[in-house]
């Protein structure tokens, strides 16, 4: 009489890095060592010109404390922010990564209102010189962060150091930023619009700021990422 066999048969996956991952396209959309005029930025802008905005050869600084308004030379009613176009659509999510010092806000924002903000989508502002949705935006006061309705705020530090900011936003409008890694905000329903903006974009009297901000970078996805089975064995008898 024999001996009983037993066969096992091993199947092995194989999961490639990257494999079934999400494609993206990415582009630096700010360089702090440039004027953002010379990179394809373009200006809301109320104050006189020359514009306060200068660069070290490493990070740029925007001011609009003390400028005057071009209509009336009033001295704090100042707006100034830049905004541009990204070359990709944003619907199946992206992230953009900026780091950013303040130096001095002159009042703290107000809902909606801010003298240094972020805005990681915005409307065309031509015809309203904001932008928006207002909402969405990050102000920056000197000592917390926050989305322009105020549906979230983080206390923090802004003037002590640069901070990385992250903002990532997935293909179901989840919006999440980090600061140096750690979640900051949260927030549902994000309106994605391939445009993106930074600086002063109110003319209440008072709110302005002082600021430097080095790189923006920008990542886009081209696909939703499928979900991945586990990995499983097979033994039989």
């Amino acid at each position: 009489m024999g001996k009983p066999t037993i066969q096992i048969t091993l199947v092995t996956v194989f999961l490639l890095a990257g494999c079934g991952g999400a494609e993206s396209k990415q582009s630096t959309m700010l360089k702090g060592s440039l004027l953002p005029q010379t990179q394809g930025w373009s200006v809301s802008t109320n104050a006189v010109v020359p514009l306060d905005v200068v660069t070290n050869g490493r990070t740029l600084t925007l001011n609009t404390i003390g400028v005057l308004r071009n209509s009336d030379q009033h001295p704090k009613r100042g707006i100034m922010w830049f905004y541009r176009e990204v070359p990709f659509h944003f619907k199946f999510g992206f992230t953009i990564k900026f780091t950013l010092k303040v130096h001095e806000v002159e009042l703290p924002h107000k809902i909606n209102d801010a003298g240094i903000m972020f805005f990681g989508s915005t409307i065309d502002p031509s015809g309203n010189f904001t932008g928006g949705p207002r909402s969405q935006m990050i102000f920056f006061d000197e000592n917390a962060i926050g989305w322009g309705d105020e549906l979230g705020m983080f206390t923090m530090d802004t003037t002590n150091t640069f901070h990385t900011y992250t903002l990532a936003i997935d293909h179901t409008g989840l919006a999440e930023v980090y600061v140096d890694g750690t979640l900051a905000l949260k927030r549902n329903n994000w309106k994605k619009i391939a445009r993106i903006g930074f600086g002063d974009m109110t003319n209440e009297e008072g709110i302005n700021g002082r600021f430097s901000i080095k790189d923006i970078i920008v990542t886009s996805r081209t696909r939703i990422p499928p979900s991945r089975p586990a990995p499983r064995g097979l033994l039989t008898q």
